[in-house]
């Protein structure tokens, strides 16, 4: 309970964890296990190994894939679903139609400021602040939160942005 307002630092830190969460979900492995960031190993210096997932994935795939390999994969995955869920909601504006959150979170313990020790208040600017960069790392519309066509392109999702275009669901 002595939270920090947002950085970029943090940002990259979510991508991360947005990823690492897809990749688990996909290759059904467990989060309390994965990924392999500590080793009980004190001559590895308790670190662990990230490029366990790609062993995994190559094994049994029989596909050579490398950590940042599977993390494009996996951010691909992020990119076509962010689009899919732009077209259900039928909306660019994901910022307010769907990252939001609850009041809740802002006004709980009234005695308290946000980042204050001793509460979990958030501070309705810095979550701004912190889609704006959350957006910045996937390639979003920083305004929107919708995937643009240059990231979708980046991702061999052409016919994706296509589609949104053609309904009006891409940003400009």
């Amino acid at each position: 309970k002595a939270y920090t307002p947002m950085n970029e630092n943090k940002a990259k830190f979510a991508k991360f964890g947005v990823i690492r969460q897809v990749i688990h979900d996909s290759m059904t492995l467990c989060n309390w296990v994965w990924p392999m960031t500590f080793s009980p190993r004190k001559d590895r210096g308790y670190k662990g190994d990230l490029s366990v997932e790609a062993q995994y994935m190559t094994a049994i795939t029989g596909k050579e894939y490398t950590e940042e390999s599977l993390n494009e994969e996996a951010e691909r995955v992020i990119q076509l679903q962010r689009a899919m869920t732009v077209e259900t909601f039928g909306t660019v504006d994901m910022r307010n139609e769907h990252d939001a959150v609850p009041n809740y979170i802002f006004d709980i313990d009234p005695d308290f400021k946000a980042f204050e020790e001793g509460t979990v208040k958030m501070d309705r600017d810095d979550w701004q602040t912190a889609l704006t960069m959350f957006y910045k790392q996937f390639g979003w519309d920083e305004t929107t939160g919708a995937p643009t066509r240059a990231t979708l392109e980046k991702f061999g999702l052409s016919d994706v942005a296509d589609n949104l275009e053609a309904k009006g669901l891409l940003p400009a």
